[in-house]
């Protein structure tokens, strides 16, 4: 079964996690809180501690974060998923459009 990791978990994250564990795969899921993922760990979803945990094992990852300093901090920060993506991993990369 494919291993998807989802990191971000706002209004769209949100949706688009759910539609992966409707769809039979294997999803990790991390937010800033643990508040908004609750309902997703009780339909199957398994919290991560971390970017870099979500990211382990994962055979895509997928963020959707705010901006670009948001997703440099889940990518590439401290325990970032980066620090955890296997080779091979397909990464998904979404942010907010930027107002102008």
């Amino acid at each position: 079964m494919t291993k998807v990791a989802f990191i971000g978990l706002g209004r769209m994250g949100h949706g688009m996690a759910g539609r992966y564990l409707e769809s039979g795969f294997t999803v990790a899921v991390w937010n800033r809180s643990k508040a908004k993922a609750e309902d997703l760990i009780a339909r199957g979803a398994r919290w991560a501690v971390s970017p870099a945990d979500a990211a382990e094992d994962a055979d895509a990852i997928v963020t959707m974060v705010a901006d670009d300093e948001a997703s440099r901090a889940v990518w590439l920060g401290k325990d970032g998923a980066a620090t955890a993506a296997k080779a091979g991993t397909r990464d998904c990369r979404m942010r907010r459009r930027a107002e102008n």
